[in-house]
């Protein structure tokens, strides 16, 4: 009777070992996904469903006996390709909302001046633009900026005595161009 006894625990200790082995054996090396590919978790299979063999595995010969602890079977993660990065879109702007017709008065006199060390005159006079949409393009001769205002300052250097004589055209962002011409006095020579 121990003989018996001591066959039986052989068997069920060399069955707990080969379980053991069995349920920590390394399986199939799952493919290393390549850069820009995000693999998909692992689904898992109910022990009743035979997952797919791979070419490069080999089914299992053993069985799970009804004693072994249940075995949670495993496939291959499956490769999602990421989407291409792209270019992020800008939101189109609004179409610029007119406020009336496009229209300043022409200046008659300068708003300031000072005298500069070298002789010449620094110029300033101040639009006051009715109408259009903004931003606007600000046109003094040859000098261009431009503004959200609908009073900028245009500052700009004179010199002598003569009167100033100068075109200003403005032109909106929704199209309209207005241009005045000018002729005001130099104030320094009074």
């Amino acid at each position: 009777m121990r003989s018996k006894q001591c066959t039986f625990v052989s068997l069920a200790s060399i069955g707990l070992v080969m379980s053991i082995l069995a349920c920590n054996a390394p399986g199939p090396v799952p493919p290393t996904p390549s850069p820009g590919v995000v693999p998909s978790p692992l689904p898992t299979l109910p022990p009743s469903e035979t997952p797919p063999i791979l070419p490069t595995q080999t089914p299992t010969q053993a069985a799970p006996t009804p004693t072994s602890p249940a075995i949670v079977r495993t496939l291959l993660p499956t490769v999602t390709e990421l989407p291409s990065p792209t270019t992020p879109t800008r939101p189109t702007p609004a179409a610029p909302v007119s406020t009336g017709p496009l229209d300043f008065p022409a200046p008659t006199a300068l708003d300031n001046w000072q005298p500069l060390p070298d002789g010449e005159f620094e110029a300033t006079i101040i639009l006051h633009i009715t109408g259009g949409a903004p931003p606007y393009t600000i046109h003094h001769d040859v000098d261009v900026f431009t503004t959200r205002e609908t009073h900028p300052a245009i500052v700009f250097r004179v010199r002598g005595c003569g009167g100033l004589v100068h075109t200003i055209r403005v032109e909106s962002a929704d199209g309209q161009s207005i241009q005045h011409d000018y002729w005001i006095r130099a104030p320094w020579c009074d």
